[in-house]
Order: C-alpha cells, then structure tokens, then sequence
C-alpha cells in the first residue's frame, strides 16, 4: 500500500512539471513574439490642453479614439469602438474628449482627456438611420449640443451629468452647428435635397426663432462658416457670399477667384486663390490684412486659443524639403518659417495637417506638425525636427506574405548560374571574383543589415511583406521586428487599390525571391490593372533577362480573377500568373511565347472558377487551355446557382502552404482511414430566411472541375449577424466553418416542440467541423494513382458541432514544413484575445458514448458540445490585439514550430508548438553535464583501447609482467 502511494505521488508531480510546461514564463514574454499597437489613419486630428499638458487627440478610420504621446511613438491610451458603431466626430471639452457615434443608436461619450476613462455616456434611440452621417458636435462652456441625424439636436450638461433637451427641426439635412456667442442663440446648417441652403436659428432652451432656405446659390455644405454674424460660403463658381442667419438674405462679395476659403476666427479667414495665399477679414467686403511668402500649392492648419491664433501653410510637393510658413493671426506679421523632411517614395504627398503652438520655460514661442500622408501613416515635427512617425498604413492591410531569406546574404550575384549559353571555366572565373569581393566586403564592413538578411538555422527569422490598400509596400523582419524597407506604388499610378501578393519565385542561393503585386489604377477614369516584380530583398522592381518583361505591366481592364500556374519563365525562374479578362480572355504575365508553349506542354486543362461576391447565388467553372493555334482558350464548363432565398455569405479560405505528411489516419486498431485529398473541394456557406428562426444557414461542398455537390447539411438558427460574421478555413482534408447561431425562436411557446427546440438549438458561437475520407470501411483506398474530380469517388464525411464561449473575429489555422505537427486552429476573439484550440477537442469522430481502448489509444476524447478554454490557451497572454482581421502561418525550418501573424488594426506575430518542441532541446537541459558524460566516455574509451591494444601486444610476443617473472626466477632458484 505504502508503494502504491509513493507511485501516485511521484506520477503526480510529473504531472505537475509537464503541465508547467505549457505556461509562459515572464523573461519569455516579447521573445518569442512581438506586438505592435496602431490607432489607424486619422480623420480628425487636433491639439489640447489636458491639466496643462499638450496632448494630441485623433480620431481615425478604424473606429479609434486616441490619445497619442508628443514625445514618443507611444499611445497614451485609445478605445476602439465596435465595428458596428460608426465614429462621426470628437471635440474637446476642457479636460475631456467628447464623442459621438452612431450604430442602432447615437452615442455620445464623454473620456477622461488624461487617462482615457469613460466619464459618462448618453444613449439617444432613433426611428431610423436615415441621415446618420449629418451629425455634429458643439461645445458651450460646459454645455454639449449634438446634431443627431440632420434633425435632432440634443443638449447635455457635462456639470450635472445630465440630458436637459432634446429639440426636433422641421428639415432633417442639417449637418452644421455654430454659436452665435453674442445672442447665445444656435445655428444648424444644412443642405436640403434640392441643393438649398437651409439655416434654423434656435435658443439654448430648443425654441425655434427661424428656419429659413436661400436658394440662390450652389455650394458644398463644407464651404459655410459663421464669423460671429453672418455666414460665409464658397459657392461652385469660386465666388464669395455673405448670408444673414435670421432673414435669410444673401449678398456677393466681390474678390477674385476663390481655390479654397479657411476659417481662423471670428471674420478672419485664408482665401487661397491662383496667385496666393491671403489672410482677410470678411464683412461687407474682403479686407486683404497679410500673406504667406511661399506661393507654392499648400495645405492650410490654424491654431488658435484665447490668447494665440496662428496659420501654417505646409506646401506640398514631391520634394524631400517641405517648407512650414506660420504667420500670426493676431499681428498679421510671418511668425516664423522652417523645413520639415518627408520621403515622397516611401510616404507620398502630405495630405492632412495640425499645427500646434506652445511656450518653453523661457516664453518662447515654439511650434508642432503633425502631418497624415498618402499612405496613411502619421509624423509628428517638433518645427524642422522629426519627433517621431508611424506606420498607421498598417492598419489597412489587403494581403501579407511570409518570405524566407536566401540560404547567404542579399548580396546575392546573378553572374552566378547555370546558363547553358555559360561554358565551365567562366562560371569558375564568376564564383572566384565573387569569393574575393565577398571576403573584401566582410573586413570593410562586418554585415550591418545582411545579417539580419540571412536565413538562421531554425527558420525564425523570415520577411514579412505587407501590402496596403493604398499602395504601401512595408518588409519586416520577424526576429526583430525591424523594418527592412518601404515602398509606396501608390506615387505611381492614380488611385491606386492594392488587391493581393504573390510569390512568384522562392529564395534559392543565386535567386533573389519575387513576388507580384497585383492592384487596380484609375488610368484617365478607365479601371485598369498593373503588376509590379517586386525583389523582397532589395524593394525595387525585378530587371528580367529577357528584356521581353517588363518589371511592371499594365493592362487596360479590371482582372477579373488572377491565380498562379505551375509552369515557369526558364531564364529567371519565375511562376507564370494567368489573368482573367472576361469569361472569354485571359491574359498571361510574362506574357512571351516560351510561356504558352509550356502551357501547352503540360496537355492538362487548367480549371477556374468565378465566383459572386458576397451577397450573390451563383458560382461557374471554365476551363484554360491552349489551342492549336497556340492561343489561349477559356471553355465555359457549368453554371451553379444556389436556390432563389439563398446569398452566399463565406467561402473557404486555405493557406498557401498546406502539406499532407499521411495520407491516412491511423486507428487505434492500427487500421487506416484515408483521407480525401481532392484540392478542387471549395467550401460555401449560404443563409436563408426563416419563417420560424431568424435564418438558415447551409454548408456545401463543391467540386470546382465540374460544379458537383458534394456535401450539404444545414443549420437552423445559424446565419449572419451584426455580432459575428460566418468564416470558413480548409486544410489537409478538414474544414471547419464558424459562425453565429440566433438559437430557438424567441416566441415563449410552451409546446413540446418549442422546448425541444429550445433546447437543442443553443444562442451563441458555433463551430462545426468536418472530416473528409475516401471511404467509411478502414483500410479501403481508390485505386486510382492519381487523383482526378472525375473519378466518382463519394467521399465519407464525418463531422461535429461544437459551441464556443466567445465571438470570433478571424479564423486560422497552423501550418509546418512537413505537416508531421498537429495542426492547431487559432481563433480571433472580439475581446481582444488569440485563442488556440488543440485538434484534440474539435476532432470530428469522437463518439457521445465513453471512448474504447482502441480510441484511448488514437487519442479520441468522449463528445463534449462545449469546447473548453484556459488561460494557457491564449496566445497573447494579457496583451490585446485589436480587431483582428486575418490569421497567417507559414512554417519555420523546425518541423514542431509555426510562424503565426495576426493583422487588422494591431499586428501580432508568434510561435506556435501544438505538438511541444519535440526536436529541440529544453531550456532546462543540462549542457554542461551532457559534455562532462562525453568527454568522460571519449577518455575512457581512449584509455581502453590503449589497455587493450597493449595487453593483445604482449600476448602475441609473450611478454610477461615483471613481477611474475621475478617470481618465476625465484621459484627456478
């Protein structure tokens, strides 16, 4: 008994050590991954006084509201709003920053401006949403007026807390608010449907005192202004109006033509015309007070506060030297004027503009920049100094790539290959002066940043390239998260819009790897396309051998779908990229002769398929190949229409490296399931209206050769909703689809049917899984060699339904060189979490009854609907990352450990290990100890051959030890 015990104690603390295993130590944390928070390109850019501290307030494109460090690239805090709670505009308040979005409801919040705390919140329900756009905010001492919805206008005081009116107008077109400080009376301002001015003058107590429309003039509703009288407008022609709120009478002034018209305060304005930029007052007439010396085309900032009012004028141009003229408002005099740097090639033009004033401990008057670019990303300038930038590019990724490095350096020489045009001693001749430029390069300089461009043995160290919706081509570095380099095509073409990347060539020693970006241009109001050959190494575009390529090539129509083939372009090993033109044309790039002439080698038909966006019923399938006449030739195959009531809503998503190490399942009897490896299987997922749930949501598996259906189940209560969206992944021969379930109906039924219903049909997160294979009976497998879609094979399908605690955001899955690891599915969480799930708890043949010996010994758990959670599950530990939108993995060169890179707004990469670091040693081995053991064994093993060698030495010359030979002679005597 007392054994036993001792057994028990001893299995338990191993138990205890292997689980410690799985946790993440602190000195690991940032080591074996890395985060990089972002806020998004800002709409709304503004400086405030926060407890007498500057403070840099942004509102941005992602739904973000944040609070950004002067001093460094840092955030103080940020709050992410909901997807569906759309950010219309922010204002300060004192010390707080007030909010206003707009989702089901209209939301005005107010944060504390230091730390970013919600102070207070004020939910105003509507009717509808119509107009949800004309919303705006307006601040009186301590009083928040909101325009909610062009109609209403809402008043708060930020003293008591409290909603003290709710005003309706009779025109729901206003967008505007102003104050008539004077008569402490509001303005709403707003274009009606027909083009009109429309001007409503209220009291702070909502009393309507007049609601007049001018109708004689044209203009953008962001050309009116109020100086404290009248209002101001820019009319379409470039001409100048002034309008008396109350009559509603209207009168020209007369100045020359009008570019752009700015308000600083009050009456004072910019008007930019042709010739310059001037600084004016406006009543009856235009007053010409000052002007900027720079006539170059600019962007206008004003600041102003009780004391100080200042105008920047930043020109822009594609120069590296940008010059910064501030002139004072109050003095009409140039304040002071400086350079400031922006890298045209890698940012593009300066579109956006804040100007900050403050004094130093002397009284000096100093001054910030804080500029948006092209590309999206953010630089703050203390005068002509760069305090710190920003890659908020990042945060509007439209696809990212993982590269690995070359097997040497970058420095990679093309004299170096196998052209048969080469004979033996010139490509000797080549590797001899490469060697010794090579050895001259590493005494002169010892590898800066080819170091960080080698591959290291454990394949952690990989590129990741992104690409922007805007152009922005950003090359990181996985171990350091250093950037490599940065490119925006964006300066290119006109209105760029980035659709993919593609690898078109691999790393190899004497290859740099390529990949194509693929995007649209606006090419004189004709949507066309372009394709870049990008070096990942370098950033620069890809000179051909064959001058035949170009590097970058443009065609003058919208692709309508672009893959990748398998042939290649001999001279520099590139894949071929087919684009589809129509249902008809394809296009080719390269497009040389050699191309269409492997094409045609290969004598297999290549098949596509275009499919409906989101939102359509209807999938066809073509076939591509070249004809007799050595042109390409698109056959229309088959036409899939989804029932009327259904609109697809997901497809299947598979990552680009998906190796198969097995091609069966081995059972715990030792038998086998083979898998069903059809590469053509595309997964769909369509919903449905229902008279008694919400919807129906359907899964179908699709041939894409030939349009057959393979598999569809159904899912009552499962569809799309505002809370999560449905997602599809496939890979080896699994697909798992996620999606929200609206559970039973929500009429209060006591039928026997209802609560059945009720209780099988369960409100929330639904994951369900299925398993492909060849056949039902183990060890059955098709005869068949080669796959083809048109041998009938009927797959079996196994599948499950799990629920999950937690709303999913993306969907993932890992991916390693060999695919020997379990693979382990990452999921995104709308709490900010990454949370992997073992395979183990979503394998869809384990059984509701108490598993078998023979499945204890596959590993096969007993069927649970919930999938369990822990914290030690959680990829990224206690740090949030913030809407996640995609879930990347590309295998490292150690089978067990997968490189997983998670993007939306933040960017989070780590390592996975779901089967355990089984091919590398622990942190806890003990070194020292193993070479003590070896180098005892080298000696001993030494020492014994010697021993031996010697003893056979005197055995053969029959040489005795001495003491027995001094005995044998005294025996003789």
């Amino acid at each position: 008994m007392y054994r036993h015990k001792r057994l028990f104690s001893f299995i338990l603390v191993i138990l205890l050590v292997i689980n410690s295993t799985f946790a993440l130590y602190k000195d690991q944390v940032g080591v074996i991954d890395w985060y990089q928070a972002h806020v998004g390109t800002p709409k709304k850019a503004y400086f405030q006084k926060v407890i007498g501290r500057s403070n840099l307030i942004v509102a941005t494109d992602h739904n973000v509201i944040a609070n950004l460090n002067l001093k460094s690239n840092n955030i103080y805090w940020r709050h992410a709003l909901k997807e569906n709670d759309k950010l219309v505009t922010i204002a300060p308040l004192d010390n707080f920053v007030v909010s206003l979005s707009e989702s089901k409801s209209s939301n005005i919040r107010i944060w504390n401006g230091q730390n970013g705390y919600l102070v207070n919140e004020y939910v105003i329900e509507s009717a509808n949403n119509e107009n949800a756009e004309y919303d705006d905010l307006l601040i009186q001492n301590n009083n928040i007026y909101a325009l909610i919805h062009g109609k209403t206008i809402v008043k708060i005081n930020n003293v008591s807390r409290s909603q003290e009116g709710k005003f309706d107008l009779q025109d729901n077109n206003h967008s505007k608010l102003f104050l008539n400080s004077k008569t402490n009376e509001i303005l709403a301002i707003g274009k009606n449907n027909k083009g009109q001015l429309i001007v409503s003058v209220l009291e702070t107590n909502g009393r309507i005192i007049s609601e007049k429309t001018v109708s004689n003039i044209k203009f953008e509703i962001d050309d009116v202004f109020f100086t404290g009288e009248k209002l101001v407008l820019k009319n379409f022609n470039n001409k100048l109006y002034t309008v008396d709120p109350k009559s509603g009478s209207s009168s020209t002034i007369s100045y020359e033509d009008v570019k752009e018209l700015v308000h600083v305060k009050d009456n004072v304005f910019i008007v930019k015309t042709e010739s310059k930029d001037n600084l004016v007052k406006i009543n009856d007439s235009v007053e010409e007070l000052s002007a900027f010396e720079n006539n170059d085309e600019g962007i206008i900032s004003v600041f102003t506060n009780d004391a100080d009012s200042y105008v920047s004028k930043t020109s822009v141009s594609k120069k590296e030297s940008l010059v910064v003229e501030i002139l004072n408002a109050n003095t009409a005099k140039i304040a002071k004027a400086f350079e400031i740097k922006n890298d045209y090639s890698k940012n593009g033009e300066i579109v956006k503009v804040s100007l900050d004033s403050y004094r130093n401990k002397d009284g000096v008057v100093l001054f910030r920049i804080f500029t948006v670019t092209k590309d999206g990303s953010i630089h703050l300038y203390k005068e002509s100094n760069l305090v710190w930038d920003s890659e908020e590019s990042l945060t509007n990724i439209v696809d990212l790539k993982f590269i690995a490095l070359p097997e040497i350096t970058k420095d990679i020489p093309e004299a170096i290959k196998n052209n048969e045009n080469t004979g033996i001693l010139s490509q000797i001749v080549s590797r001899i002066k490469f060697q010794l430029s090579f050895l001259k390069k590493s005494n002169d300089n010892h590898s800066q940043n080819s170091d960080i461009l080698k591959r290291d043995p454990y394949g952690f160290r990989q590129l990741l390239l992104f690409l922007t919706q805007k152009g922005k081509l950003i090359c990181m570095e996985t171990l350091t998260k250093q950037i490599i380099w940065t490119r925006f095509i964006g300066n290119d073409v006109q209105n760029f819009n980035g659709i993919k990347l593609t690898n078109i060539r691999s790393s190899a020693v004497q290859y740099p790897p390529l990949v194509a970006v693929i995007g649209t241009f606006d090419d004189n109001g004709k949507e066309s396309s372009i394709i870049y050959s990008i070096d990942t190494i370098t950033g620069e575009n890809y000179q051909y051998t064959n001058k035949n390529v170009p590097s970058v090539a443009k065609y003058p129509y919208k692709v309508l779908q672009t893959f990748r083939l398998s042939n290649e372009e001999k001279e520099d090993k590139t894949r071929v990229i087919a684009l589809v033109k129509s249902e008809t044309e394809v296009d080719f790039y390269p497009n040389i002769p050699e191309v269409i002439d492997s094409i045609k080698e290969m004598e297999q038909p290549i098949y596509f398929n275009l499919n409906d966006k989101i939102g359509g019923n209807t999938l066809r399938g073509y076939k591509l190949y070249i004809n007799d006449e050595k042109k390409p030739q698109i056959d229309y195959l088959y036409k899939k229409t989804f029932p009327e009531n259904e609109v697809i809503i997901s497809y299947g998503f598979k990552e680009p490296v998906d190796y198969v190490a097995s091609l069966g399942k081995v059972l715990g009897n030792r038998n086998v399931l083979y898998k069903y490896l059809n590469p053509n299987v595309l997964a769909v997922a369509t919903v449905k209206p229902h008279d008694v749930y919400t919807s129906v949501l359907s899964i179908y598996f699709l041939d894409t050769v030939k349009g057959s259906v393979i598999h569809h189940s159904y899912y009552e209560g499962g569809g799309e909703s505002s809370i999560m969206k449905p997602q599809i992944i496939q890979y080896e021969n699994m697909i798992v689809c996620t999606f929200w379930n609206n559970g039973a109906p929500l009429e209060d039924l006591d039928t026997k049917e209802a609560k059945k219903l009720k209780k099988n049909i369960k409100k929330g997160s639904q994951i369900v899984v299925f398993e492909l294979y060849e056949s039902e009976i183990e060890n059955q497998k098709d005869p068949n060699h080669e796959f083809s879609s048109f041998h009938y094979i009927q797959p079996h399908i196994e599948s499950k339904a799990y629920l999950f605690d937690g709303i999913i955001t993306s969907i993932g899955v890992t991916t390693t060189r060999n695919s020997i690891t379990n693979r382990e599915l990452i999921v995104g969480l709308d709490n900010n979490e990454l949370q992997g799930i073992h395979p183990v708890f979503i394998n869809a043949r384990r059984k509701i009854t108490p598993p078998s010996n023979e499945d204890k010994q596959e590993g096969l758990l007993q069927y649970r609907p919930i999938i369990p959670s822990s914290e030690k599950s959680i990829m990224n530990y206690n740090i949030p990352v913030v809407g996640v939108k995609n879930i990347v993995s590309n295998p490292a060169t150690l089978e067990s450990t997968s490189l997983v890179a998670a993007y939306g707004l933040d960017i989070f990469l780590t390592r996975r290990t779901p089967s355990n670091d089984f091919d590398v040693l622990s942190e806890a081995f003990n070194k020292p100890i193993l070479v003590i053991t070896m180098v005892s064994i080298v000696i001993a093993v030494i020492y014994t051959h010697i021993k031996i060698k010697s003893n056979n030495f005197k055995k053969v010359w029959k040489i005795q030890p001495a003491d027995k030979v001094e005995k044998a002679e005294k025996k003789d005597k």
